[in-house]
């Protein structure tokens, strides 16, 4: 079979192949990378002709072993799933068949559909730019098949052209047309993904605080009554409420979870907000579940619901980035608490067992002996995390059986969950209604574009308890570590380099650097202008914009402004195209002999395909004798020009005022 691939061809095959794989890493088995590899490698042996092409045969039998070794490895997985693996297989069979022009572009447009389907799971503009680089690879293969005559700078120069001529039309199509409703579901992964989940122990959370995942931004309204952004102390975001424990993990109680079905069905409950204090809108990453962060208490008109604990649950998976228009109010009305529904915020494990926590147990008894208030009690424990040698730390020691009497008497040593398991843990001994809320804490604050960035690493868990006929907010870890709620994670730690210990990759991990922290805050307002204006542009941003610019303009309506900005963007890919503006390009010498021709050949000659210039002259001087002279000098001056490369700048506009004055003459001379 002859080769019909070049080495360039070829190489761009096997590289774009190779960052498709790169993008799309984290969805597809090993083994799947493992194949394609040994495919191209096997490719790339057949073009320096150390293997022998396979016949059809063995090329349909690999494909059918193939399929049946992945349908087997992924069929429990998600749709989704399964389609980028069998997608992807057929992307690495094809190494095994590249036998035509047909054929690369089969291998484009799989590439093409793989890098559509790695956006689905990647929204971020890093990632997008990402996509636009392997496109624009995948389009290079093509010219390399088609534009073979063209060296590679060339065709870097075709392909930028390309490129720029679809921004114009992609920009105002992007702007005009409206948004559709989805014509399918979003398949949803069946795998865990980064954030909160729906149990807590202790040393989860810290696992956590070693991403610098974004989990959401927030940017807040101008005009909200109570000021722009909250205090360090107000901004807890809250995600999920855990009132369950059975000693080592705190975790959903039943009636929860059936507060969470109903959510999901959109079945609000009847609560009434009093007395607003701000609006803000939240862009959450993608997380695959329901959790949406708020600030106590939130109210959002996107499809969503708030239950009775106060978090905020989106009817739909949030499997994009989505945004979310939130009210926060000062108090909620309509929900009451007996003292039958407060009891399951006093479960504990049974006395006796081996996580019953007997010194714990035994050291509030002496407490309750003594006469202190079950209150006064807890405001002790607050205390003794303050002023003993307790600490706050990403890595604290192990704990046995018996967590809180090994972290309360022996290692003293924890993260966020220790201190609020371990309050809530003696709360629950004194019969104080107590449950743990877990979501994020603080956020970095970009004052150029006034958003707020919340990441993974700021996860955190406290405290609520029952006191006073309201549920109140205690975070024990505010006391042995104030900073963290003041400043953040990384200025509460004794040892520094805890945090995102390992991430070296992370611009986050080099926060103390000046110019990596600048490079980092200018990716997060790229990022957050991409969420926004991009990922979330939706039918209401539309019809805010095209508004803006109707109100400047009476006499124009929508329909008009729709055509005109078309007729725009397709006006300026015409003239990027034909360029009207440019001028002959042709010398002047060329210019002066077509003007000489066209005189002569109204009458005289026609000019013979591959016939010279002089030749030309010659047959024209036969014909017109009074011009023959003339003639013969204006060759003479006509070669000098085009092929002496010796003259001068001065010599040459000598030689063309000449050439000039020849070709008026000539003209006068055939017209006799």
């Amino acid at each position: 079979m002859p080769e019909f691939l070049t080495r360039q061809s070829l190489s761009l095959i096997v590289f774009s192949y190779a960052l498709v794989v790169v993008l799309l890493a984290e969805q597809v088995n090993v083994l799947l990378i493992v194949f394609g590899v040994l495919c191209a490698a096997w490719r790339i042996a057949l073009f320096t002709g150390r293997v022998t092409a396979l016949k059809k045969m063995m090329t349909n039998s690999i494909s059918v072993i193939c399929i049946s070794i992945i349908v087997l490895m992924v069929y429990k997985s998600d749709v989704l799933n399964i389609l980028v693996h069998v997608i992807l297989l057929g992307f690495s069979l094809k190494f095994l068949e590249l036998k035509s022009v047909r054929d690369v572009h089969f291998f484009v447009n799989t590439g093409i559909v793989l890098v559509a389907v790695f956006l689905v799971f990647n929204h971020s503009i890093m990632m997008a730019a990402a996509a636009a680089i392997v496109v624009a690879l995948l389009l290079m293969i093509l010219l390399s098949i088609h534009g073979a005559t063209l060296q590679t700078k060339p065709q870097f120069k075709v392909l930028s052209k390309v490129l720029v001529l679809s921004l114009p039309l992609a920009v105002v199509l992007f702007l005009v047309l409206p948004r559709l409703p989805s014509m399918w579901q979003m398949p949803l992964q069946n795998k865990a993904t980064t954030g909160l989940t729906d149990s807590v122990s202790p040393g989860s959370i810290a696992e956590l605080s070693q991403s610098s995942a974004l989990a959401f931004r927030v940017s807040f309204d101008d005009e909200s009554p109570q000021g722009v952004l909250p205090v360090g102390q107000a901004r807890y975001w809250r995600v999920l409420t855990l009132d369950e424990f059975d000693g080592k993990t705190w975790s959903q109680s039943p009636s929860l979870q059936r507060e969470e079905k109903r959510a999901k069905r959109g079945k609000n409950l009847g609560y009434e907000l009093i007395d607003k204090q701000r609006s803000y809108q939240l862009i959450l990453e993608p997380h695959y579940k329901h959790y949406v962060p708020s600030l106590d208490f939130a109210y959002s008109s996107n499809d969503s619901a708030l239950l009775s604990d106060f978090s905020l649950r989106s009817v739909d998976p949030v499997y994009k980035r989505q945004a979310f228009k939130i009210e926060q109010y000062k108090q909620v009305d309509g929900f009451v608490n007996s003292a039958k529904s407060l009891q399951k915020y006093t479960q504990l494990p049974s006395k006796g067992t081996e996580v019953d926590n007997p010194k714990t147990r035994e050291w509030i008894q002496s407490k309750l002996a003594s006469g202190i208030d079950k209150y006064a009690i807890l405001d002790q424990l607050l205390a003794m995390f303050n002023k003993d040698d307790f600490r706050y730390t990403l890595k604290p020691p192990l704990l046995g059986e018996q967590q809180i009497d090994d972290f309360l008497f022996s290692s003293q040593a924890g993260f966020c969950v220790h201190y609020a398991s371990t309050y809530l843990y003696v709360a629950r001994v004194l019969n104080v209604p107590a449950r743990m809320v877990a979501g994020y804490l603080g956020g970095e604050w970009d004052n150029s574009n006034e958003f707020l960035s919340v990441r993974q690493y700021d996860a955190h868990a406290w405290v609520e308890i029952w006191k006073d006929e309201q549920w109140t907010r205690v975070d024990p870890t505010a006391y042995v570590s104030p900073e963290r709620v003041e400043q953040g994670i990384l200025q509460s730690l004794d040892d520094q380099s805890e945090f995102l210990s390992g991430q070296y990759l992370s611009l986050r991990h080099w926060q103390n650097n000046q110019l990596f922290n600048q490079l980092a805050d200018f990716l997060d307002r790229a990022d957050y202008f991409w969420a926004v204006w991009v990922i979330n542009y939706d039918n209401q941003k539309q019809l805010e914009i095209l508004k803006r610019l109707l109100s400047n303009i009476p006499w124009l309506n929508l329909s008009m402004l729709i055509l005109l900005l078309l007729f725009l963007g397709t006006t300026i890919t015409a003239l990027w195209i034909f360029k009207p503006w440019q001028g002959e390009t042709l010398p002047i010498e060329d210019r002066l002999f077509n003007k000489l021709y066209n005189t002569a050949t109204e009458k005289h000659l026609v000019r013979h395909k591959g016939q010279t210039v002089a030749d030309y002259c010659n047959a024209l001087g036969q014909l017109k004798v009074d011009a023959q002279p003339s003639l013969v000098k204006f060759a003479m001056v006509y070669n000098q020009i085009k092929y002496q490369a010796s003259l001068t700048a001065s010599q040459k506009n000598v030689l063309i005022a000449e050439l000039v004055v020849l070709r008026k003459l000539i003209s006068k001379q055939c017209k006799r």
